[in-house]
């Protein structure tokens, strides 16, 4: 954790001090100018700084929405500012070797500003729609997958996925409470939350978490452990969880039954436990059932069919958060970073997150999602 820590205080003026030379200093502005400009950029960038002074923690900040979203904010304009900084002034050195050409002052001084101008307007506006984007509500994505082998009573039936809520400072009961909506107003059959549901203590979070208690689905509503529950002092969230209707799979199954025929829902603890075994709960699900895990981080999946998984749900990339970023969190997850994959006779579908983490609530190009799977039997 203090590896993290480190990484997240150092990363954003590392990428201000790479702004300043990719474009401010490009500008040739008078001292003073310049030394403002360096100033704003070093105060952009200090968001996990400010965290930490102001909000008492520097991942889980207690602080109001608005002042988080105007920290993430300026945070990810620095970090867009970089990126289109560095673009630009690898296309500048790409010019001059072709045209054999030295920097100059005059006309050119006069473009490069008002090409710095609208690189700050652009990433300005980025941070801005990148940080909506991960605090606005989720879509609704609707998925089918089909199965030879799916019991004929379970032909149709639809699954509520969500995952990553993360409820905190930054989500408040507003956003909970609009997330069941959407849900509930799809009728499903089981809602399954696939980890990190809240970050923060019960006693900050309650109030916020509430809403999660008015979830209904026909055969209710089960979950499995993200790495945040544990940061999270599960202990205490698992029994709240308990009085508000979710029940949370710890290496444990839940069976559905329909007539002679039934659905085994698995949930295994995430590995941050250092108590995550598919096997205990797979030992117990009965012979015929057609078998669904829910496994926080998308992983395993060799594993996890030699217990007969067939389905396996799954978050913890969010999406990979930021197009290009994703292919590098998908390099972490064994190659799996959004959406639906088949490996090893298992079918994985990897939601993109319900909500986004208060330390880095940005999405571009990946949207927020509750996925509305619709199981069906494979017509022959």
């Amino acid at each position: 954790m203090t590896f993290f820590r480190l990484f997240f205080l150092l990363v954003g003026p590392i990428c201000a001090a790479v702004a300043y030379r990719t474009v401010v200093r490009t500008l040739r502005l008078e001292r003073a100018w310049s030394h403002a400009l360096v100033i704003a950029l070093l105060l952009c960038s200090l968001k996990f700084t400010w965290f930490t002074l102001l909000g008492g923690h520097i991942f889980l900040p207690e602080l109001p929405v608005g002042v988080i979203y105007a920290l993430s904010v300026c945070y990810d304009f620095v970090l867009f500012l970089t990126v289109l900084g560095v673009v630009w002034a690898a296309g500048r050195w790409v010019v001059r070797r072709a045209r054999g050409a030295r920097p100059t002052g005059g006309p050119d001084l006069s473009r490069r500003r008002m090409v710095a101008g609208a690189l700050a307007c652009v990433a300005a506006g980025t941070g801005a729609k990148a940080v909506h984007n991960g605090f606005r509500l989720p879509d609704i994505v609707e998925v089918t997958l089909e199965f030879p082998d799916l019991p004929s009573a379970f032909d149709g039936y639809r699954v509520a996925h969500l995952s990553d809520l993360h409820v905190s400072a930054a989500a408040r009961a507003e956003r909970t409470a609009g997330v069941v909506r959407l849900v509930n107003a799809q009728s499903p059959d089981l809602i399954a939350i696939t980890g990190d549901l809240v970050d923060g203590t019960a006693s900050r979070r309650l109030d916020d978490v509430a809403p999660l208690g008015k979830l209904r689905a026909a055969d209710g509503v089960v979950g499995c452990t993200g790495n945040h529950e544990y940061f999270s002092r599960w202990g205490t969230w698992r029994v709240i969880f308990r009085s508000l209707g979710i029940r949370i799979l710890e290496n444990e199954r839940v069976v559905v039954r329909r007539g002679e025929e039934s659905l085994a829902i698995i949930g295994i603890n995430d590995p941050v436990s250092h108590d995550s075994d598919i096997r205990i709960a797979s030992d117990m699900v009965p012979d015929g059932a057609f078998r669904i895990l829910l496994a926080h981080r998308p992983t395993h999946l060799a594993e996890h069919a030699a217990c007969g998984v067939r389905l396996q749900l799954s978050g913890h990339t969010h999406g990979g958060a930021v197009i290009g970023l994703d292919r590098l969190v998908a390099r972490a997850n064994e190659g799996h970073v959004r959406g639906l994959y088949s490996e090893h006779g298992i079918s994985l579908y990897v939601n993109s997150g319900t909500g986004q983490w208060a330390g880095f609530p940005t999405r571009l190009g990946v949207s927020p999602e509750i996925t509305i799977i619709t199981l069906r039997r494979t017509r022959r």
